[in-house]
């Protein structure tokens, strides 16, 4: 957050939203810094605890995406950003292969939609 200049509003809206792990809503004309804002949200909340982290990371096992054992448990809150064509298997999940969507893949994050 310390190189978001200005945004006095979003800021808060975003700290507000982060202490009280509340739904957010920016809206607002192309390059007004939106997506800027909501990048830094995960920074805010607080690492994810052991229960948590046992969660995230089995989702991520489950998919596919998981780096490995090596990896540990994943300690940062998930952020997830899908592209606006995405289609209902990929965001909610399901398939030929069922497979967790972006949904489920932002448990215990941010899930942000552009």
């Amino acid at each position: 957050m310390a190189d978001v200049s200005g945004q006095l509003q979003g800021k808060r809206a975003l700290l507000i939203a982060a202490a009280g792990m509340h739904n957010l809503l920016f809206m607002g004309p192309p390059g007004t810094g939106k997506t800027m804002l909501c990048r830094r949200l995960p920074s805010l909340l607080p690492r994810l605890a052991d229960e948590e982290a046992l969660e995230v990371t089995k989702i991520y096992s489950v998919s596919g995406k998981f780096p490995g054992a090596r990896a540990g448990l994943i300690r940062e809150r998930p952020f997830r950003a899908p592209h606006h064509t995405i289609s209902t298997s990929g965001l909610i999940g399901g398939g030929p292969v069922p497979k967790p969507g972006e949904v489920t893949l932002a448990h215990r994050g941010v899930l942000f939609f552009g």
